[in-house]
C-alpha cells in the first residue's frame, strides 16, 4: 500500500509541477500583453483627454474634472498625472515579467497586484472628486477585473482574491463618504457582483485548461510508457534461446505474451561432454504468477538465477534445478506473492533419455514414433510455496528416441475459452497431440497455437508459450 501511495503522489507532484509550469510561462506571457494593451490604452486616453481639453471638444473624454456648475474647465493635470503614474507602472510590470525580474511564484502576486492597482486607483479616482464621463470607475473595476481574467491563466481562488482584497479597498474608502447610511449599504452590497463575471470567467478558462493539460499528459505519459513497453519487449524477448534444427533435434517455440510482455519464460542450455559438441539440451520452461511488466522483472531475475545455475554446473539435472529454483523464488519472490511453475527438461541424444522434473506445472506430452501419449505431470509443488526441507523435486526419466516428439505449454493454452466460456483444456490439447498431425512449417507448435486461436473466442486470457523437443529420425 505505501509503494501504491509513494507511486500515486510521485505521479500527482510530476502532473502538478509540468502544470504549474505551463501556468508560469502562459501567465508570463499573456500579463506582458495584459500590461502594454492596458498601459498603451492609458497613454491613448490621456492623449485624448488633452486634445479635448486644448481643441475645445465637447463629445465625451476620460475625465471632466470640472463641476457641473463651472463655467470652464480646468486644465486635467489630475488626470495627465493619473495617466502617467497608470502607464509607469503598467511598463515596468511588463518589463519585470518579459525579463523574469520576478521568480515563478512572485509572477502570481504581480499579476494580481497590477489588477488591484488599476481597479483601486479608479476608485480613489473618483473619490477625490475627478467624475469619470465613459463609465470607469465603479463599473470600470467590473471592467480591469474581467478583462485580466480574460488574459491571464488565473485560477478560480486567484480571480477571488483579487476580487476579495479590491472588495476590502472599496469598502474602506465608501465608508469615507458623506452619503446616507443606506446608500453605503447598497454600494458595498452590490459590489461584489461587479467581481463575479471575472471569477466565473476564471473559473471557466482555468477548468477547461487544466483538463486540456490533463488530456495532454496522459496521452504523452501514455507514448512514454508505450515506447517503453516496446524497448522492455525487445529486451524481455532477447532473453529467449533461439529455435534451433540441427540434424537430430528439433527445438522450436512460439511465444504470445497476453499484454506487450509477459511472464512466461523458456531457457535451454546446450551442451557435450567435452563443451563443444552439442548432443545433451537442458530447457526450463517457467510460468510466473500474473501478467505485464511485473511477471517480466520476474522474468528477469529467475534469467539471472538460471545462468548462474548452468554456469556453474552445465550437466546439472532437472531435479537439482528445480530445487534450486524453488529456494531461489522461496527467499526472494514468495514474500510478494509472487511463485512459478516451471517444467525442467534435460534431453541426453545418446542415451535417448529425457529427464524431467515439474513443479507445478501443465503436463506436458511425449508422443513416440509409434503414436503412444506420455503424461509428464507435475513431480512436485509450485515453486515457493514451502522451503527447501519440504520441497522434493522427483525427478523422473523416459525414453526419447529418434521420432519421438516433446510438447509442452504454459496455461494460456488450456485456458482459452470459446464463445460459451468452455476451456480447452488439458484434455483438449491431450487429442491434439494423440490424432493431430505436426504443422509441415511450424511443426507440433504452429499446430497447438492455431488450434488455441481457432478455440478462443476474443483476446487471450493469459500468455501462451508452447514448446517442441522432437527427435529426427
Amino acid at each position: 500500500m505505501a509503494s501504491k501511495v509513494h507511486q500515486s503522489s510521485t505521479f500527482t507532484s510530476d502532473f502538478r509541477a509540468e502544470f504549474e509550469a505551463s501556468t508560469d510561462k502562459l501567465l508570463r506571457r499573456q500579463f506582458v500583453w495584459f500590461a502594454s494593451i492596458t498601459g498603451a490604452a492609458g497613454l491613448i486616453l490621456c492623449g485624448y483627454d488633452l486634445a479635448s481639453y486644448f481643441t475645445g471638444a465637447t463629445i465625451s473624454h476620460f475625465f471632466n474634472l470640472g463641476r457641473a456648475d463651472d463655467a470652464e474647465k480646468s486644465f486635467p493635470w489630475q488626470a495627465v498625472l493619473y495617466s502617467i503614474v497608470f502607464v509607469a507602472v503598467h511598463a515596468a510590470a511588463a518589463y519585470a515579467a518579459a525579463t523574469r525580474r520576478f521568480a515563478s511564484h512572485a509572477i502570481e502576486r504581480l499579476t494580481i497586484g497590477v489588477v488591484i492597482f488599476d481597479a483601486v486607483g479608479q476608485i480613489l479616482v473618483r473619490r477625490l472628486g475627478v467624475e469619470p464621463a465613459i463609465g470607469m470607475s465603479f463599473w470600470g473595476t467590473m471592467w480591469v477585473h474581467s478583462v485580466a481574467a480574460i488574459f491571464l491563466p488565473w485560477s478560480t481562488w486567484q480571480a477571488a482574491r483579487a476580487g476579495l482584497i479590491v472588495y476590502a479597498c472599496y469598502i474602506a474608502i465608501t465608508c469615507t463618504y458623506t452619503d446616507p447610511i443606506s446608500s453605503k449599504l447598497f454600494r458595498i452590497a452590490f459590489f461584489p457582483l461587479l467581481v463575479a463575471p471575472g471569477t466565473v470567467i476564471a473559473w471557466i478558462k482555468h477548468t477547461s485548461r487544466y483538463e486540456q493539460h490533463k488530456l495532454t499528459f496522459f496521452q504523452r505519459r501514455y507514448a512514454d510508457v508505450r515506447r517503453e513497453l516496446v524497448d522492455a519487449r525487445r529486451i524481455h524477448e532477447a532473453l529467449f534461446p533461439p529455435p534451433r534444427i540441427t540434424r537430430s533435434l528439433r527445438f522450436s517455440y512460439e511465444y504470445e505474451p497476453m499484454r506487450q510482455i509477459g511472464g512466461d519464460y523458456l531457457y535451454a542450455n546446450w551442451f557435450g561432454p567435452s563443451g563443444r559438441d552439442e548432443t545433451n539440451l537442458s530447457v526450463v520452461l517457467m510460468d510466473v504468477t500474473g501478467h505485464g511488466i511485473p511477471a517480466a522483472l520476474t522474468v528477469n531475475r529467475l534469467h539471472g538465477e538460471l545462468e548462474r545455475v548452468f554456469a556453474e554446473n552445465p550437466e546439472i539435472g532437472p531435479g537439482q534445478v528445480l530445487d534450486l529454483l524453488n529456494r531461489y523464488v522461496h527467499l526472494t519472490l514468495a514474500t510478494h506473492s509472487v511463485f512459478v511453475t516451471a517444467l525442467c527438461l534435460k534431453v541426453n541424444l545418446k542415451t535417448n533419455v529425457l529427464d524431467y522434473a515439474s513443479g507445478g506445472h501443465p503436463p506436458a506430452f511425449l508422443r513416440t514414433i509409434d503414436g503412444r501419449i506420455h503424461e509428464l505431470n507435475s513431480t512436485a509443488f509450485v515453486l515457493g510455496a514451502c522451503g527447501s526441507d519440504e520441497f522434493h523435486a522427483d525427478p523422473q526419466s523416459l525414453h526419447f528416441g529418434p521420432g519421438d516428439a516433446l510438447i509442452a505449454y504454459t496455461d494460456g493454452a488450456i485456458e482459452a475459452r470459446d464463445r460459451t466460456g468452455k476451456m480447452m483444456g488439458v484434455k483438449g490439447v491431450q487429442k491434439l497431440v494423440a490424432f493431430g498431425n505436426p504443422d509441415p512449417a511450424g511443426g507440433w507448435t504452429r499446430t497447438i497455437r492455431h488450434a488455441v486461436e481457432s478455440h478462443r473466442y476474443g483476446p487471450p486470457a493469459d500468455d501462451t508459450l508452447v514448446v517442441e523437443i522432437s527427435r529426427n529420425l
